[in-house]
């Protein structure tokens, strides 16, 4: 049993280094669960970066589209989003070929949200408000603190953890959060053996597009293109505004492979208003494996930097992440054992085996999309199925391509005897 030196004291400091979804959504969990026992906490939330600017200083990185799974996540702290966050409502995902491309929608035709998780490019609309300003909002507004500053340097104590600033300043902390993601240098400032996850080098740039445009030509969707050349694996867009988020997935792509991409790769170019200049772009590194020790005595860290679904689901993965761990360390304590037991291994039942179907699965769509005859043959089985009001293949392209479902759900019905021979079928007869 615990002793009491390592449960969160009532009235604790906790700091959160990292002002994203991850942290923003670990001080909403912690925040309600302490109010619903009558306890209360001092949560500060600490980064460097404010998401209310447009251009690279608000720049979060990310493609930002938020599928019905996490919509109602969010609306589980009775929130919902507004229409200064929504960028465009799209209206499901066209999957593409060589020639044919099939539209997949949710199965009861939920939206998926389009957000700037920062201010957005330059040239954004001013009334526009990003989603992790958003959250950060929500936060404060239920008791937590931002602190605008850059953290050089961390520091174990006796009672928990310290933190430097700029200038000299310092702030001590009972229980310390890290919720800095994949893209920083923060991990190899910790007082203890954390390695983050393996990541890719993905880029993503902003293009701008005018409204008829991704109207009449995209149809309001994101679009899923495969690749032309070896360096990126998958090519998405997503509308936001007036503008188009053009992201390239791959182990180590350069901007280069994408302009490659955008001469060479006639589906592709068919879907971006001729003559457009790339705004700006980015290299977010994309976690694909599992960070080695994420914990020790009081502290953790959450979202991708700990772990996440294989290339899908960042801001659900790091809601949930939080989730565990305001649970853990409100129920269970804040010592290393604890924190082990009912933090780390919990987060690792719900992704590290579910994500070895998700490689597989997307290994396999990769495979077929990228050849021609077999992908336009599939693509043509899908959208016959769906023209007989039979919706087995969409409904996993659906799933696989949303993240709406655990990849081991996907796979069971992807791989079972029924749907492989209904597949199997449509691909002999297929036209």
């Amino acid at each position: 049993m615990e002793s009491s030196k390592t449960t969160l004291p009532d009235q604790a400091s906790v700091g959160v280094i990292g002002a994203g979804p991850a942290g923003t959504f670990f001080a909403l969990h912690l925040l309600s669960l302490l109010r619903a026992k009558g306890r209360t906490a001092s949560v500060t939330l600490i980064d460097r970066k404010t998401f209310s600017h447009s251009g690279p200083s608000g720049c979060n990185m990310c493609a930002g589209a938020i599928g019905p799974a996490m919509v109602r996540k969010i609306g589980d702290f009775s929130l919902s989003l507004d229409a200064r966050v929504i960028r465009r409502i799209a209206d499901g995902y066209e999957i593409h070929g060589r020639d044919v491309s099939v539209t997949v929608r949710h199965p009861e035709r939920r939206e998926i949200y389009t957000v700037f998780r920062g201010g957005g490019p330059v040239f954004s609309k001013e009334e526009t408000k990003s989603f992790d300003q958003f959250l950060l909002d929500a936060a404060i507004a239920r008791g937590a603190e931002f602190l605008h500053e850059r953290v050089e340097s961390i520091e174990k104590t006796h009672t928990g953890y310290r933190l430097a600033f700029p200038g000299g300043a310092k702030r001590n902390f009972d229980f310390l959060v890290g919720a800095f993601g994949v893209n920083t240098s923060l991990s190899w400032k910790l007082p203890f053996d954390y390695r983050p996850p393996k990541t890719w080098h993905t880029v993503q740039t902003e293009i701008p597009a005018g409204n008829e445009f991704i109207e009449q030509r995209l149809r309001n969707r994101i679009h899923i293109i495969p690749a032309w050349g070896k360096a990126i694996r998958f090519l998405a867009i997503t509308p936001k505004d007036n503008f188009l988020t053009l992201t390239g997935i791959g182990e180590h792509v350069k901007i280069a492979d994408l302009e490659a991409e955008r001469s060479r790769n006639h589906a592709l170019a068919s879907l971006l208003p001729s003559g457009a200049k790339v705004l700006c772009h980015c290299h977010p590194q994309l976690p694909i494996g599992v960070a080695e020790r994420p914990f020790s005595d009081r502290m953790a860290i959450i979202g991708d930097a700990f772990i996440s679904r294989h290339l899908k689901n960042g801001i659900e993965s790091s809601h949930d992440t939080a989730g565990i761990l305001a649970r853990a360390i409100t129920a269970e304590g804040i010592s290393e054992p604890a924190l082990r037991d009912h933090f780390y291994r919990p987060c690792l039942r719900l992704f590290r085996y579910d994500n070895v179907w998700g490689r597989a699965l997307f290994g396999i769509y990769e495979s077929v999309l990228r050849k021609g005859r077999l992908s336009d043959a599939y693509l043509r089985s899908v959208n016959r199925e769906s023209a007989e009001a039979r919706f087995t293949q969409a409904r996993i392209l659906w799933a696989v391509f949303a993240g709406d479902a655990p990849y081991r759900e996907i796979a069971r019905d992807a791989f079972a005897p029924r749907s492989l021979w209904k597949l199997a079928r449509n691909l002999l007869g297929g036209r």
